[in-house]
């Protein structure tokens, strides 16, 4: 590696994310081996009703908010000032632009947003793009609209919240489906918009991995893996944000009529998670579920979108660089040979932060302690709902009563080792209420070291910084974007995309509900 090549590890925004990116993890962990943890002030604004409970929850986190500014503002300024970027500009935008997505963190907090599924990086596009299509933005704040830089780092956070082991967990048949999906949905997507409507092929590229993968990030991370246009980018950004929203809407409505008779709550996790294009907008629609249905439909949205189908962000990045720079981009046939430093070149970096970070993860999270001890108690709450179990009456299975104890007179219950979801049908069939059932899928979770001690206390508070650059991202794509220069290039993306839609929604239904039914009917 020549000098050119060692100042790019310090001169462009991919090594400055995948270092922030790093750096942020091992900071987590270095905490959490000292017998603290970063989610003091790793924060984001709660769930309220009244502007009081608002108030209040901004005072109370306000340390918190203060250190991620800081935290932010420092690191982006100082690779922002060493990229030659124009500082007296930069920082007062930087300012602009985190007050506002505090601002907006804040409301997408309150209930109404909830009820309406609006999470903050959906609330925060939609603010922006008022303001940049009714007003003007300034040279300065425009000099802080980083989209890429703070995507970037988000998706290197990405990977420290999907360690090997969580996708290992997903089991051959999750890891298939989504497969089957991601590259169904691709191929339908990218052949439409460059045979049928003659797009360029790295903007049908783009347009087929926002659609494939995971939304923005996948339409980021990929356009930039194959050079594609900012503009085209854009576009891909702005349909599939217009195809998350309306998947909210319908789905929510369909799965109304069809759980729990027609479908089961696991399989319509599933099925939401093969159908719907951002992971915020598929959270809303199973998190209603399970207000009803418990956490099944959670579980099984996570082992397909979470975790399916966003790993293969990096997959796609690494194929579509190459094929790029070989067929794409070399129109004499004698010159379609490349070497790997042309391939290293173009690879996008901070999918090395991302893998990089899974891995990081895996490695810690392999190495759970021995003798391990779960303990919950048997009254709390379960995404929204709230339980109390009277166990008076209950009898642990024969087959566990040497792992779990129940103790009625204290309220809690106890697992020696690590309960599988086998061992929770068990233990949930010996039941007579649903609060027992909710107390004892609790302790499967305590059960496990990951679950219970390394994700509250280390992923949980990542999670919540990587949602901080989300948002920043989302407002960035707002205030860029102007509805006039996307028209100018017509509906032919959109149609391309939504033929990707007709493929992935019947799919995603036949694979969730036919197929491998059995499995998500247990998940």
């Amino acid at each position: 590696m020549g000098k050119d090549g060692l100042a790019r590890l310090w001169k462009t925004e991919d090594w400055w994310s995948v270092w922030f990116g790093l750096g942020i993890v091992v900071m987590a962990l270095v905490t959490f081996w000292s017998g603290a943890s970063i989610k003091g002030w790793a924060v984001t604004p709660s769930k309220w009703t009244t502007a009081g409970s608002a108030l209040a929850d901004l005072s109370k986190n306000a340390g918190g908010y203060l250190a991620i500014f800081l935290m932010f503002g420092v690191v982006f300024v100082i690779s922002m000032g060493i990229m030659g970027a124009k500082l007296k500009q930069f920082i007062p935008g930087f300012i602009t632009l985190f007050v506002g997505s505090l601002l907006i963190s804040v409301i997408s907090g309150w209930k109404v947003m909830e009820d309406l599924n609006i999470e903050a990086p959906l609330l925060a596009l939609l603010v922006g793009l008022v303001i940049s299509n009714l007003f003007k933005i300034p040279e300065w704040v425009k000099s802080a609209l980083r989209t890429e830089y703070y995507i970037k780092t988000g998706i290197v956070l990405l990977g420290a919240t999907l360690p090997l082991t969580l996708i290992f967990s997903a089991g051959p048949i999750a890891f298939l489906q989504a497969t089957i999906v991601s590259v169904c949905t691709w191929l339908t997507i990218f052949l439409v918009a460059t045979k049928v409507f003659k797009l360029e092929p790295q903007f049908g590229a783009t347009l087929g991995a926002a659609g494939a993968v995971c939304g923005v990030s996948a339409s980021i991370a990929v356009g930039g893996a194959v050079r594609a246009k900012k503009d085209h980018i854009s576009i891909a950004i702005a349909v599939v944000t217009i195809w998350a929203i309306v998947m909210i809407l319908t789905l929510t409505v369909a799965l109304k009529q069809l759980v729990p008779n027609t479908i089961a709550p696991g399989v319509a996790g599933a099925w939401v998670g093969t159908s719907e294009f951002a992971d915020a907008a598929g959270f809303a629609v199973v998190a209603e579920l399970a207000t009803r249905f418990g956490d099944a439909p959670i579980n099984a949205f996570t082992l397909m979108k979470v975790i399916g189908r966003d790993i293969w962000i990096g997959i796609w990045c690494l194929i579509l660089a190459v094929v790029s720079v070989v067929f794409w981009e070399k129109k004499d046939a004698s010159q379609r040979s490349v070497g790997v430093g042309i391939i290293w070149d173009r690879f996008p970096k901070f999918v090395i932060g991302f893998l990089a970070a899974s891995v990081i993860m895996s490695f810690v999270a392999a190495r759970a302690p021995a003798g391990h001890v779960g303990v919950t108690k048997a009254k709390g709450s379960l995404q929204g709902v709230k339980y109390d179990a009277d166990f008076s009456g209950y009898t642990v299975p024969e087959a566990l009563r040497d792992r779990v104890g129940i103790d009625v007179q204290k309220g809690t219950l106890t697992a020696n080792g690590m309960l599988s979801r086998d061992d929770m049908r068990t233990l949930q069939a010996a039941a007579t209420t649903q609060d027992q059932k909710f107390a004892l899928g609790q302790l499967v979770t305590a059960s496990s070291w990951f679950d219970s001690v390394l994700q509250p206390r280390v992923i949980a508070p990542i999670k919540k910084l990587r949602s901080w650059a989300f948002v920043l991202c989302f407002l960035c794509i707002g205030l860029s974007t102007r509805f006039a220069e996307l028209l100018t290039f017509g509906m032919k993306p959109f149609w391309a995309f939504t033929a990707g839609v007709l493929v992935n929604v019947p799919l995603g239904f036949f694979l969730s509900t036919v197929v491998f039914v059995d499995f998500w009917s247990k998940v």
